[in-house]
């Protein structure tokens, strides 16, 4: 069942604090030192009161060290020793789970008058554009195509007569079917079937507009039932409008 862990909030002097040793994560302090100057420090490290060993925020502490700070608010739990590497372990490795909307974020940093203190950098943002102009292909609507030319009224049968030459027919017949094959083009025959097992892409044209829609019902449809795979998301929706047309 969950539960909120005795914890109590200080302010404790930045020498109070030691490193934990087995740490295995790696920060960019410069990067936060910039943010801590830039915003001032906010925020907590959380510590194991036995120890006062940091195990969430190390860089943190670290960065407001180099910026020339006493003291920072600090979390105290107590909890052992085991419990505490694996806290460590959980504040390390729960935000790699995350991702970006991409497109959400570029439109967030150029908001912004300057990305001074944000972590990020202009050439940051151009990587940015840069990648989302190149996954998105802008396809021009396209005007309705042409309805199909109406059929052709059958032609009245002939009449026959005793002169008539069963090969003549033959030939006429030919000549018919030669002169539908120029008007309409020769039939295209289906795409290969691939085969069982094998994955395939399917690739469809969308305006700027239909991708947003798109990958915005993708995104509610998946925060509905789960993270289901994309070829399983199109499958089931494709099958439900099967369903409600018959």
């Amino acid at each position: 069942m969950a539960r909120i862990a005795p914890q109590e909030y200080l302010m404790v002097a930045v020498g109070d604090l030691k490193p934990h040793p087995d740490n295995p994560h790696r920060g960019d302090v410069d990067v936060i030192v910039e943010s801590i100057r830039k915003h001032g420090f906010y925020g907590s490290v959380v510590a194991q009161k036995s120890r006062m060993r940091i195990i969430a925020g190390e860089h943190r502490w670290r960065g407001a060290v180099k910026a020339g700070l006493k003291h920072v608010p600090t979390v105290i739990i107590d909890v052992d020793d085991d419990t505490a590497k694996r806290i460590m372990l959980a504040d390390n490795r729960l935000a790699e789970y995350g991702e970006y909307d991409d497109a959400k974020l570029a439109e967030l940093l150029q908001s912004l008058p300057s990305l001074d203190g944000t972590g990020w950098r202009d050439e940051d943002l151009e990587d940015l554009l840069d990648d989302l102009s190149g996954e998105i292909e802008i396809v021009h609507d396209q005007p309705a195509a042409a309805a199909a030319p109406a059929a052709r009224p059958a032609a009245p049968a002939p009449v026959e007569s005793a002169d008539d030459d069963p090969d003549d027919e033959v030939e006429d017949d030919q000549v018919e079917q030669g002169d539908d094959e120029d008007e309409f083009g020769p039939a295209s025959p289906p795409p290969p079937r691939p085969k069982a097992g094998a994955t395939v892409e399917l690739i469809v044209p969308l305006t700027a507009a239909q991708h947003d829609e798109v990958t915005g019902l993708i995104a509610d449809i998946r925060a509905r039932d789960g993270d289901m795979p994309l070829a399983e998301v199109v499958m089931t929706a494709l099958r439900a409008y099967a369903e409600r047309q018959r």
